[in-house]
């Protein structure tokens, strides 16, 4: 057989080996779209504000944050560097009554649980609170039945008081605030 018939095999066999290639390589190499958005954000936000309200026009949340990432199939919500307002309508003296958390990062899955991580501070944005700021470094909040909880050291500072310990759970509905490990609490006399 001579060179050019030989050359002209081999580019046909070649041509049809890269038509198969390339049909084939079409249909493995694309991600349905449930794939995609198991695997991709929904959404995704820089330099973040958002606000919630209710049913009558009040502003009920405040949202701000570095970044925010929104994962629409797991109804799951990253930020990092976040700062929230939470609002209690219930004082007229002081309409915006309520209380300022910060934390390095959080995680929310939405209707049911978030956590917090870093840096957590939270802090009263109205006059006359007892409670002056509560640290702590790590938080998880169960949605459906309204509970804080963390196994981490928690400090609560008021103009006389601090109190500390650690693996605690507040409940919210019933207004309890119970630290099951190391608490420790300095109580101050007024005016010192």
């Amino acid at each position: 057989m001579s060179v050019t018939v030989r050359s002209m095999i081999i580019a046909a066999i070649l041509i049809i080996a890269a038509g198969l290639l390339y049909r084939f390589s079409g249909v493995t190499g694309r991600l349905s779209d449930d794939e995609i958005s198991s695997r991709f954000p929904t959404f995704e936000a820089t330099q973040f504000t958002g606000e919630m309200y209710d049913e009558t026009g009040q502003i009920t949340h405040s949202m701000f944050s570095r970044e925010v990432t929104y994962y629409k199939s797991r109804d799951l919500v990253d930020v990092t560097g976040v700062v929230g307002l939470f609002y209690d309508h219930e004082d007229v003296d002081q309409p915006f009554r309520g209380w300022q958390m910060s934390a390095d990062k959080g995680e929310l899955i939405i209707n049911k649980h978030a956590t917090l991580q870093g840096n957590i501070k939270v802090v009263p944005n109205f006059l006359g609170s007892m409670i002056k700021e509560i640290t702590t470094p790590y938080v998880y909040y169960d949605i459906e039945n309204n509970l804080v909880s963390s196994p981490q050291e928690i400090v609560l500072k008021g103009d006389n008081f601090i109190n500390q310990g650690s693996n605690y759970v507040i409940d919210i509905k019933a207004k309890t605030f119970v630290i099951k490990d190391n608490p420790h609490a300095v109580y101050y006399p007024d005016g010192v």
